[in-house]
C-alpha cells in the first residue's frame, strides 16, 4: 500500500469514527424514559399546533390545559405516561408536577405546571403546555405523586429543542 493510500484510508477511518462519534452524541442528547424506584416513565414532547383533536381531560369541566387560545407558536405539549415497575401496570391516580429548566448558565428559566390527567385513545396520561422558545437544551423534571405514599418520586429527562 502507497503512502498516498494509507493516507486516504486513515481520513476516511477519521471521517467515519467522527460521524459515528456526532449521531452517538445526538441521539443521547434528548432522553424519553426514566426510571425511578417504583415507577418506569415515558416522556412525549410535540408542538402544541399538532394537537388538532379533542382529547379529554378527566376533569371533564375543563378545556385541555386552559384551552387553545393560551399556546402559541412556541407552545409544546409534554406528556407522561406511568406505569409500576413490579406489576407493568398503568398508573391511573397520580399527581404529576412538571419542572421545565433550560440548562444555560446566565437567563436560566424554570417554569413549573401540573401535568393534567387525560384519556389519550383509552389510556391515561399527564400533560400540560410549556413554551419552550429558544432551542437548545433543557431538563424536564417529573414529580410523581399518589395518594397513600409519603413524599414523591422524581423523573428526569434531558430535551433537545431544534
Amino acid at each position: 500500500m502507497t503512502f498516498y493510500n494509507k493516507i486516504i484510508l486513515m481520513l476516511l477511518t477519521s471521517a467515519s469514527l467522527i460521524s459515528l462519534s456526532t449521531t452517538f452524541s445526538y441521539a443521547s442528547e434528548s432522553n424519553w424514559k426514566a426510571e425511578t424506584k417504583s415507577y418506569r416513565v415515558y416522556l412525549g414532547v410535540i408542538p402544541a399546533s399538532m394537537i388538532n383533536k379533542n382529547i379529554s381531560l378527566i376533569d371533564g369541566d375543563k378545556s385541555l390545559h386552559g384551552g387553545k387560545n393560551n399556546i402559541t407558536s412556541n407552545s409544546q405539549h409534554i406528556m407522561v405516561s406511568i406505569f409500576s415497575k413490579d406489576e407493568n401496570n398503568r398508573i391511573l391516580n397520580a399527581t404529576t408536577i412538571a419542572k421545565l429548566k433550560n440548562k444555560k448558565i446566565f437567563g436560566k428559566k424554570n417554569v413549573t405546571k401540573p401535568l393534567e390527567k387525560m384519556n389519550t385513545s383509552g389510556s391515561i396520561t399527564y400533560g400540560n403546555y410549556f413554551d419552550i422558545h429558544k432551542k437548545g437544551k433543557y431538563v424536564i423534571d417529573v414529580e410523581i405523586y399518589q395518594p397513600n405514599k409519603n413524599g414523591y418520586e422524581k423523573a428526569s429527562f434531558l430535551f433537545k429543542k431544534n
